[in-house]
């Protein structure tokens, strides 16, 4: 792995190299929708970044509370009701089980409702599959968003990236950095650094995660293997 890694825990969310304005990004009005929709499902999943995220964004009222109002549009409410999910459009099944109700509700409004036990996931590689969420993993630029799931125990290949890429850990954890990544740990790497995940054993990895771009595979074989499965 790259000695250049720093990971450090930030208000109980994980971070790399010092990136640690996410929630005051956030709070801002400053991410693009898939950023927003992540730390959407950290603050949900993780208390300390919700306790963060609501001090960030009171800041925020307040420094708004100065600017001159402006007049919004009549028609803007009922605009804003007919693009949110209909009251009650999704109602858990009597025998979901607590890993089938690992995908925060920001994550489900995303998929229509669905929770992950209801998706196609799409096998890449063996052990390793993918279910896209916003964007288009194929295209080279702006923030794309997709579920990676991983078996327990394989070894994800070394990497780096082009842009950032976020990591939210939803069920299981793995192994990167030195450190291992659980339920509610966001894990946020760039260009500068490389990894290889070790998924940790006994069970899958379910994670959502935001790239912006496809990853810089190391080794050759991985690299003929992205070109076929787009990731």
């Amino acid at each position: 792995m790259s000695g250049q890694v720093h990971a450090l825990e930030v208000d109980g969310f994980v971070t790399s190299n010092g990136r640690d304005d996410a929630i005051t990004d956030f709070a801002a009005g400053n991410l693009s929708p898939a950023k927003h929709a992540v730390m959407s499902c950290v603050i949900e999943l993780n208390p300390k970044a919700a306790k963060k995220a609501a001090f960030e964004t009171d800041v925020a009222a307040t420094m708004m509370s100065d600017i001159r109002p402006v007049p919004l549009s009549p028609l803007f409410i009922g605009e804003t009701l007919a693009k949110l999910p209909a009251r009650g459009s999704h109602t858990p099944a009597a025998n979901d089980t607590p890993r089938e109700r690992c995908a925060p509700k920001p994550l489900r409004d995303l998929m229509g409702g669905q929770g992950l036990r209801d998706i196609e996931w799409k096998s890449l590689v063996p052990g390793v599959a993918v279910h896209d969420v916003l964007g288009n993993r194929r295209t080279r630029d702006g923030d794309r968003l997709y579920l990676l799931r991983a078996k327990g125990g394989i070894s994800m290949p070394v990497h780096s990236h082009n842009g950032e890429e976020w990591t939210l850990i939803l069920s299981g954890s793995y192994l990167a950095d030195g450190r291992i990544y659980s339920r509610g740990d966001l894990h946020i790497e760039d260009e500068t650094t490389e990894h290889a995940p070790q998924i940790s054993e006994g069970e899958d990895c379910i994670c959502l995660v935001m790239t912006q771009g496809p990853l810089k595979m190391k080794s050759w074989l991985p690299r003929i293997v992205q070109q076929v499965v787009g990731i």
